[in-house]
């Protein structure tokens, strides 16, 4: 069930007499669980909870009927219930029928609602049907209401019109739905007289509504052409305003309906459209005509306080203290309003319109605001009493036809809704009809296009914001059209982007786009753009040495899509021409003043860390461990070698563990067979050996690799080898997930092979391990190394070479080893348990978080004589330790 379809159920359940029996099971339909799920709990089954007519279903929700006005009371049984803390259900619901009193015990938000508003306050309850809640949702259930039924009326007329699903006809679909909800909006928010559109076509279509397809071209053409020119058409279609303004320009078509389709369309005509949120309302209509968003109707959109992320530091900011410095004089306040009729916003991936409405409606707020200090400044005496703020001024691009169609009519109501409170502050408004203005969205390739063609440079010395939020896709995730959109873009620029993000062409345009120019941009992305190579590749490229950082937003979670994208870790970046004008860094819910933002988005010199050979500080040398290339026939399992060491006891000295990342994290066994040239002799002589090398042969002979192939002679050799250490070794996974508190490594014997997807420090000294343990290198190799969707990615010649240390004393090092063994001490104490099982964050052991606190506090005392107060000191003290050092380097080779 898609939240529409759960409103819909829970406004039906709070519509039937309550029974405090039966009222747990309808809720548990209601909200997505199956006919079979309920009648289990009916039958007990799946029921935990032990309070009186109460209902417990795992971790979705725990019932409990109310005494008449007891409400409020029995949530406060539910809360302290021994089995609601066990079970952690989503939300607690106590109710007389009457009132309700519910909470979500995660987060302590609680709701006190009449038992008929149950249905409106659906939003509130998504959790107990897996869904996360998004409180603009819940707060304007119209939004899901009239989105559900229009995907309802969307279905029925593909299926009675299939050929309106193809490619050839899909814009007329997508235009035929913009120009209903125009419409529907139009006739309940008085721009027509009230139920114009839906009276006069439901009078002339037909009862099954066969009549339907030309009653709407009839009336379609009509609101697209002047009155006195009306002659040929139905005298009914003759009442209908003159509408205009590109909505109903061009052809006028209308598929066939049925009475499956005219029914949805009478439901979605009943509805009020009056409270339609533009801001987000485009994005769910996107969803009606996009099935793989459907199961999202009601939550896929970009919030409002994301939104305004981006577009406050941009130039709304901005906009606000000019204002306020502006406010007592009238000259200055006519000058923000210059500015204001001036500026353009432009999204060059805009989807239905988001960033573009709330842009709009946040001039729009602030021409109001100042109109009406120069009214009190002048007594009234305005002459220019109408809105500087036309709808032209707003630019987009987007792939999808209906997104574009979706964006232009959420802005024409998003002007509409304007122009209503400019009403109320003023007396006045411009006519609703005809239209005047559309803005300037276009259906297109925003990598392929001529941004300037999109978004012309202004003559009136106007000013350019570009905003937005593009695709992220990384280079896994990227189709072959979209490696061709990279090629056209970077080809010729640089031979390095095939590795770049998707998102880095928009950035790079962005970048083209503002040099030299009254302009700036701000757009959103994924954190690895500033981490990793893209810090040496991608930012030159969009900066070039006459750009800037002017503001950032580090490392916070995006929630555009509350139930699905949660872990998406993302940045936003502003950039501008240089200034002297000041730079702003932004951290959760700090805001400073930065000297200077580089692309790593901390307050310190501009500079990117590369890769090298040996360590700059002089740190023992780190290799990649042992790739096998031999189709799985050197490695064998835990049973595997037991059976060869009993079949064969000489082979047992050529038997070694063989540890991967999954193997040190997860404490997997495997084993390994690894044969020296110098005893060929003595292996040659074991026959399973014998036989897995000819598998080994064979497997590299049928490679489609030149350098697999050329070993198939050499069965015995690993394809890459490190080689193995005398004594001892540090292992250090290549991933590792981002929600361990510390980097895994594991210290190993002789009788290990690290396997290529570990690196490794061979017969290295001990204090490495505090460093590798330590806080400061974890975020030295999340910001420098990049990740691997989520995860920290390692890299020996990124991380490790270049991992900022200071000139240990002997004594320290001493201090050093000591740590490092109390951390392994402490892990070996909870044997059995793995590096996974200690280190989930939510299960650590306390003697482990204390020992590892210790370390990172005795090795930041060696830095700065205290331990760091946050990760963004750690991080700033350590680039200036490698800025030091790579300037020192280039001084000492010149």
């Amino acid at each position: 069930m898609n939240p529409a379809e759960i409103y819909d159920a829970l406004a039906a359940l709070a519509a039937k007499p309550y029974d405090p029996v039966e009222f747990p099971f309808d809720f548990a339909l209601a909200t997505d669980n199956t006919p079979a799920t309920v009648a289990k709990l009916k039958g007990g089954t799946f029921n935990k909870s032990d309070l009186p007519g109460g209902v417990l279903m795992n971790q979705k929700f725990h019932f409990a009927p109310a005494l008449t006005g007891m409400a409020a009371v029995t949530l406060d049984a539910l809360r302290a219930n021994k089995r609601t803390l066990k079970h952690k259900p989503a939300i607690l619901i106590a109710t007389d029928g009457v009132e309700i009193a519910a909470e979500h015990p995660k987060s302590g938000d609680t709701l006190h609602c009449a038992f008929a508003e149950l249905g409106d306050r659906f939003g509130y309850f998504l959790p107990a049907a897996g869904k996360e809640r998004y409180r603009a949702a819940e707060e304007n259930p119209v939004d899901v209401k009239v989105s559900g039924k229009l995907a309802k009326l969307y279905d029925a007329l593909i299926r009675r019109n299939p050929d309106w699903a193809t490619d050839a006809r899909r814009h007329d679909m997508n235009q035929l739905m913009t120009r209903l909800i125009f419409c529907l909006f139009a006739e309940d928010v008085g721009i027509f007289p009230d139920n114009q559109f839906s009276r006069l076509i439901f009078t002339h279509a037909g009862d099954k509504g066969e009549g339907m397809r030309e009653v709407l071209i009839s009336a379609f053409t009509a609101m697209n052409t002047p009155r006195d020119r009306r002659d040929a058409l139905p005298a009914w279609a003759r009442e209908f305003e003159y509408v205009n303004g590109g909505l109903f320009a061009g052809g006028i078509d209308a598929p066939v309906f049925d009475a499956p389709s005219a029914r949805y369309l009478r439901d979605v005509s009943a509805e009020n459209w009056k409270g339609i949120n533009p801001d987000i309302f485009g994005s769910m209509i996107q969803s009606v005509a996009d099935a793989k968003l459907r199961s999202e109707l009601g939550m896929h959109y970009t919030s409002v306080p994301n939104i305004m992320k981006v577009l406050g530091p941009l130039f709304l900011d901005d906009l606000d203290a000019e204002i306020e410095k502006a406010w007592d004089r009238e000259r200055a306040l006519r000058h923000v309003l210059d500015r204001i009729a001036k500026i353009r916003v432009f999204d060059p991936a805009c989807g239905s319109g988001n960033f573009l409405v709330v842009a709009y409606r946040a001039l729009r707020e602030r021409e109001i605001r100042v109109l009406t200090r120069l009214a009190e400044l002048t007594g009234g005496a305005q002459t220019e009493m109408w809105s500087v703020v036309p709808i032209r001024n707003f630019y987009g691009i987007d792939l999808a036809d209906f997104a574009v169609e979706t964006a232009k009519l959420a802005l024409f109501i998003a002007e509409y809704q304007a122009n209503a409170l400019f009403q109320q502050a003023f007396g006045r408004k411009p006519a609703d009809l005809p239209l005047r203005d559309a803005a300037n969205v276009v259906c297109g390739n925003a990598l392929r296009l001529n941004w300037e063609a999109v978004c012309p440079v202004p003559e009136d010395g106007g000013e350019v914001f570009i905003a937005g939020n593009p695709p992220f896709l990384g280079k896994a995730q990227q189709e072959d059209d979209q490696k061709a959109d990279k090629d056209a873009v970077f080809s010729g620029v640089t031979k390095k982007y095939k590795a770049f993000d998707y998102v880095a062409g928009w950035f790079y345009k962005a970048g083209q786009y503002i040099a030299g120019r009254n302009a700036r941009a701000a757009l959103v992305s994924t954190n690895s753009i500033v981490q990793g190579d893209a810090v040496s590749t991608i930012w030159p490229l969009v900066l070039g040495a006459e750009r800037e950082i002017f503001f950032a937003h580090r490392t916070f979670k995006w929630r555009n899509n509350a139930s699905a994208n949660a872990a998406v870790m993302c940045v936003i970046a502003g950039i501008r021409n240089r200034s002297t004008a000041p730079k702003t860094l932004i951290d959760g819910e700090l805001s400073f003043t930065a000297a200077n933002i580089n692309t790593y988005l901390l307050d310190g010199p501009d500079l990117a860390v590369t890769r090298q050979s040996t360590s700059l500080f002089d740190l023992p040398t780190m290799r990649f461990g042992n790739m096998p290339g031999d189709g799985g026939h050197l490695i064998l399992s835990t049973e595997e070698a037991r059976d060869l060491r009993e079949k064969s006891p000489e082979a047992s000295p050529f038997l070694f563990k063989f540890l991967g990342s999954q193997e040190v994290i997860r404490g997997i066994e495997r084993w390994c067979l690894w044969l020296p040239e110098e005893d060929k002799p003595d292996w040659e002589r074991v026959d399973e050996i014998s036989r897995r090398l000819e598998l080994v042969t064979e497997f590299r002979a049928e490679s489609s690799r030149e350098e697999t192939r050329q070993l198939a002679g050499e069965p015995h050799r690993f394809i890459f080898e490190a080689g193995k250490q005398r004594d001892h070794a540090i292992l250090v996974p290549s991933v590792t997930s981002e929600r361990r508190p510390y980097l895994p490594f594991e210290r190993v014997g002789a009788d290990t092979i690290a396997s290529n997807l570990n690196f490794a420090l061979y017969d290295a000294p001990d204090w490495c391990m505090a460093l590798i343990a330590s806080r400061l290198h974890l975020i030295w190799i999340g910001t420098v190394c990049g990740k691997l969707k989520s995860d920290f990615r390692y890299s020996n010649t990124l991380g490790w070479n270049t991992f900022p240390v200071p000139k240990f004393t002997q004594d320290q090092l001493d201090a050093l080893t000591k740590s490092a063994m109390a951390i392994l001490r402490c892990r070996y104490g909870h044997y059995p348990a793995t590096i996974a099982e200690l280190y989930d964050p939510e299960k650590m052991p306390n003697d482990l978080r204390a020992v590892h606190k210790a370390n990172d506090d005795l090795l930041e005392s060696m830095y700065i004589g205290r331990p760091f107060r946050n990760d963004t000191e750690r991080l700033e003290h350590l680039f200036k330790l490698y800025a030091a050092r790579v300037k020192k380097l280039k001084k000492g080779a010149a």
